[in-house]
């Protein structure tokens, strides 16, 4: 190659190199500029790194306090305590500024203060929101740690230099003051969003069912004095009872900030505590009872007595309530299966009580009729203890015996976990027992509806003439610890209490009736007092006028129902040809998910459609008879799409087939909301997010509902079809299609 040729080369390449530098060069610029005009400014910041480092030090110590206070039962000075909370940081942060350090060969003390103080405030944050929102968890603590950072350099610096005519330090610091000032303004108020129980209540249907006469009278206090005792091993109860050695049971470790817990509390399994409240109507005897358990809560409050608005309404009634003190679980982290075998162990000591002539509660309690209840991790395990009462060996050991074989007829759980005991890697399944189900869609503790899992769970054998039922009632607007009126309105205690969003609740004393109205009349009902409200149960139209404002999404099946179709069990989504699907994108079956970290033993039929295509889904069986009875199944709106605003019902028609091919069709027959959008946290409403709740509601049809049967042979139906408004793309899930050829 010719040196010529070389250079003509070499020229187009250094142009291009030129080009470079010069564009480079002018993106510099400006930040090269910048960076000149604010020398004396970042000069004067690092001046004050140490105000930064102390400020950042006392809002994650702040922090640290409120986790720490809270695992030692609050029993300690809160001076003392936040000076251990601010040792503590200090430590820790100088230790991982020292191994950055050796880690990196260099490294500022600064920023290690300002990572603790980010941490702990995400930590709690994020811990708050249970995993939700967690971009926004981390924006608002990111600019919490910056912003205190900020002012804590500006005002050393203003010490230290002694330079106050620094105009962007005072910008910046009302910049800073602002977004403190907002986030704690932010943080202890509760006055948020909008209420999703307002804009879901304000197009409903109007109420066309009529109402049920005398309700409100049925709700009032009864005729009966109510009066209170306690029972404990403490010298200053009305009843002494004796401790029981539970050390068998003790078999839990403590781990990581649990065995911190255990040195502080006064829990000793050695003397576990038969414990609780009594409410009773002065006078009388042979009453029926209901025992109460609470759940997990923090094991200085005392829990038990929470459930006051129970025992004075139904004492009033002529029950007698007793409420059962499980701090020590609480304490000590022990399963619900020791839960369970302690409740148990109460019923015991107070029928014994009952039996014992000269007691206080001498005669009071009618042994056959009773139930029990629980809220919480409370509300799983009367499960449990029903299938304990059962048994005659401990599952988990069969050197353990039992010997209860009480004649509880019905269980009430509000709220409740599921899964978190599982007798030898089992679901806990029971049969032949009166069950109801209360939970609220703004639980920020147990988030789903678990307790289904367990209400699926429950099955009626038909091996005797006895009538047993289970009811749920998913309830807009109520959240977990406003059951209970010791816990509140804050589901999750002490520093993440901030966090919450509980602007667009129930008012406690709404959602203490809801339940009130409901155990009321399921224990009524299923002890055999009186059962002039049973529809209740089934059907809450005719009860709307009398019962809070808001939306109830209920589900209910008894031992006359007769199931048709069910997708548990198979995988032949066509159920051997019975269901097919027309119309839609995808139709299968799904897990529908209920269960402790979303395990599942129930399935569903999902079907999903594009716009403009109303899928049809038809199921065939053999001819059933609804002459006198109803057709029924499960229904939920599965969408997530532009779902908030939806101002009407989800609509779609059902069509029955009768054995001579005639059909009728009715729309709408039970009013279902499309999924229900609701803002748990307060990050969910600065940033427009929303957590989406599918909860499946009974759909019940009765030969009434078709206003032109014309020749249809309600005694021989064969088959149902539901369409769907298919305007808009959307999904759906369906189960549970059965029969019932008695009335309601």
């Amino acid at each position: 190659m010719s040196e010529n040729e070389q250079v003509n080369i070499e020229q187009p390449t250094k142009v291009k190199k030129n080009i470079f530098k010069k564009i480079w060069s002018g993106i510099k610029k400006p930040f090269g500029f910048i960076k000149r005009k604010s020398k004396p400014a970042r000069e004067f910041m690092k001046s004050g790194r140490a105000g930064g480092m102390i400020l950042e030090l006392l809002l994650a110590s702040q922090f640290c306090w409120w986790i720490i206070d809270s695992y030692t039962y609050n029993k300690y000075n809160a001076v003392l305590i936040f000076f251990i909370s601010m040792a503590f940081v200090a430590i820790i942060t100088e230790l991982c500024t020292l191994i950055l350090k050796l880690l990196f060969a260099g490294g500022k003390r600064c920023r290690g203060y300002f990572i603790a103080a980010f941490t702990f405030v995400a930590f709690t944050n994020i811990a708050a929101n249970q995993l939700e929102a967690v971009p926004g968890a981390l924006l608002f603590s990111y600019a919490l740690a910056l912003a205190v950072d900020v002012s804590g350099r500006i005002i050393w610096g203003f010490i230290k230099t002694k330079r106050f005519k620094q105009v962007f330090a005072y910008i910046a610091l009302a910049l800073c003051a602002a977004v403190i000032g907002g986030y704690a303004y932010t943080y202890h108020n509760d006055i948020f969003g909008d209420s999703r129980v307002e804009f879901y209540t304000s197009f409903a249907p109007e109420i066309q069912t009529a109402q049920a006469q005398g309700f409100d009278a049925y709700m009032q206090d009864g005729p009966y004095t109510v009066a209170e005792l306690s029972y404990g091993p403490e010298d200053d109860n009305d009843i002494v009872t004796d401790t029981l050695d539970f050390t068998i049971f003790d078999q839990t470790e403590a781990e990581g900030l649990d065995a911190i817990t255990d040195i502080f509390d006064d829990y000793d399994f050695t003397a576990t505590p038969v414990k609780g409240q009594i409410w009773y109507p002065q006078g009388q005897t042979n009453c029926p009872v209901f025992f109460i358990v609470h759940g997990n809560h923090d094991s200085y409050v005392p829990s038990y007595l929470g459930y006051d608005y129970l025992g004075q309404s139904l004492a009033s009634h002529g029950y007698v309530v007793i409420s059962v003190d499980e701090n020590i679980i609480n304490a000590t982290g022990v399963g619900n299966d020791l839960r369970a075998i302690l409740l148990l162990e109460n019923m015991k000591v107070i029928f014994e009580l009952n039996d014992t002539e000269g007691s206080a509660i001498a005669g009071l309690i009618d042994e056959d009729t009773v139930a029990i209840g629980g809220h919480s991790r409370g509300g799983e395990m009367v499960a449990t203890a029903y299938l304990f009462n059962e048994l005659d060996y401990y599952p988990e050991d069969g050197n353990v015996t039992f010997d209860y074989h009480f004649n509880i007829t019905s269980i009430v759980a509000i709220a409740p976990v599921v899964d978190q005991y599982r007798p030898v890697s089992h679901s806990v399944e029971i049969s032949d027992v009166n069950y109801l189900l209360i939970h609220g869609s703004n639980d920020q503790d147990v988030s789903s509806m678990m307790g289904e899992k367990q209400y699926n769970n429950i099955t009626f054998t038909g091996e005797t003439d006895e009538f047993y039922m289970k009811s749920e009632v998913y309830i807009l607007g109520a959240n977990h610890g406003q059951f209970n009126t010791q816990w509140g309105r804050y589901d999750t205690p002490g520093a993440p209490a901030g966090y919450l969003n509980t602007h667009n609740f129930l008012d406690p004393e709404d959602q203490q009736f809801i339940a009130s109205s409901y155990i009321r009349v399921f224990l009524d009902t299923t002890l055999g007092i009186d059962n002039t409200y049973e529809e209740l149960l089934s059907n809450i139209d005719a009860f709307r006028s009398y019962l809070p404002d808001t939306v109830y999404i209920t589900n209910y099946e008894d031992s006359n129902f007769e199931q048709l179709i069910t997708f548990d069990d198979t995988v032949d989504i066509g159920i051997d040809q019975s269901v097919t699907v027309s119309g839609a994108d995808t139709w299968t079956i799904i897990s529908y998910d209920r269960g402790y970290l979303d395990e599942c033993e129930n399935y569903v039929l999902s079907v999903e459609w594009e716009e403009e295509s109303a899928p049809e889904i038809t199921m065939n069986f053999d001819a059933v008879d609804i002459s006198s009875g109803y057709i029924s199944f499960a229904l939920a709106d599965m969408n997530e799409t532009e779902v908030e605003d939806i101002e009407e019902g989800f609509h779609y028609t059902v069509t029955l087939t009768d054995i001579n091919g005639n059909t009728v069709t009715v729309d709408d027959p039970t009013f279902i909301y499309h999924t229900l959008a609701v803002q748990l946290w307060k990050d969910d409403v600065f940033f427009g997010s929303y957590e989406y709740k599918h909860q499946m509601q009974r759909v019940l049809i009765t030969p009434e509902a078709f206003e032109q049967a014309g020749d249809f042979d309600f005694s021989a139906v064969t088959g149902m079809t539901v369409t769907t408004d298919g305007t808009e793309a959307g999904a759906l899930i369906i189960d549970n299609l059965g029969y019932n050829e008695g009335a309601l």
